[in-house]
């Protein structure tokens, strides 16, 4: 179940969870006046506009499509191409997960679902996108530059496979994270130092913690001589959520990130994250993600 958030939920993070892995990268041309089907992707895309022309159409906007256009696409989001009928564009690809992710499936063509197809996509086999605030659509300067990082890392589907080339796959994917960096000082929101510095303060506040509970904010509002209404209005401003609404989704990441990755039970997890039972911890969890902690965990390591 993809997990994109509206909004700068940098607090939500733990780095230490996260290992991004590159499955393909590739350089791609396209024919005029060319077009991809509605579809979404089980795995997460960057794309840099190496050439050319044409369209996306994503969340229901059409952007124009230029030569050092930078797109990011997360698992799950539907979106179409759409290439100019004169001077089409050429794409330089990353498809990648935020977390490795194993799947029944190694192709370039099974990492997409059509929109139209009859069968949903299997939300077991969507990546999880981490909660940063990135911008979809943005614009490089220095084109030449972010080529000639791609060019360190550009492979073909099945390129990046263990065996006799386990040494090479391991340095493409060295390769794709230096790359990656560098995307997220450029499209990162949180980077560009918008919003109000003091909402900003407290998201690296509660980031810094382990425990953070909704009154502790209000205590904060309180501090700095915000009115409860206007702090409300500006905390949505900066982060797309309200606090009570932001927390859950912070305690839920969490969460996730223990049935993943640890071998406790979820009695013990419930207790962990101050629930009076399993089966409070159950029914919260089953209303924001759509599975019990008992479904998520099957799920994940299946």
């Amino acid at each position: 179940m993809s997990a994109a958030y509206n909004g700068n939920e940098q607090a939500l993070i733990d780095p230490t969870a996260l290992h991004p892995f590159l499955l393909f990268a590739q350089r791609y041309a396209f024919h005029p006046n060319e077009s991809s089907s509605e579809r979404v992707a089980y795995m997460n895309a960057i794309i840099i506009v190496e050439a050319g022309a044409g369209s996306l159409r994503m969340d229901g906007r059409i952007y124009p499509i230029k030569p050092g256009t930078l797109v990011y696409i997360p698992a799950g989001k539907t979106h179409r191409w759409q290439a100019a009928d004169h001077d089409p564009m050429v794409h330089r690809t990353a498809y990648f997960d935020w977390n490795p992710l194993r799947r029944p499936f190694a192709h370039e063509g099974q990492f997409f679902h059509g929109v139209s197809a009859h069968s949903a996509p299997l939300s077991k086999y969507m990546d999880e996108e981490p909660a940063i605030g990135i911008e979809p659509v943005s614009t490089v300067a220095n084109l030449p530059l972010w080529l000639s990082y791609h060019d360190r890392f550009i492979t073909i589907p099945g390129r990046i496979g263990g065996g006799a080339e386990i040494g090479e796959a391991i340095r493409l994917r060295g390769e794709f994270q230096v790359f990656l960096s560098l995307f997220l000082s450029k499209a990162c929101k949180d980077s560009r130092g918008t919003g109000d510095p003091r909402i900003r303060e407290l998201l690296k506040l509660i980031a810094s913690r382990a425990e953070f509970e909704e009154p502790e904010l209000v205590l904060y509002a309180a501090q700095i001589g915000l009115k409860r209404s206007r702090f409300y209005a500006l905390f949505r401003e900066e982060t797309g959520l309200s606090p009570k609404h932001y927390m859950t989704r912070r305690k839920l990441h969490r969460i996730k990130c223990d049935l993943r990755q640890s071998d406790a039970s979820i009695t013990q997890i419930a207790e962990k994250y101050g629930y009076s039972s399993i089966h409070v911890l159950s029914k919260n969890f089953r209303k924001h993600i759509g599975l019990t902690p008992s479904e998520y965990r099957r799920q994940c390591r299946m």
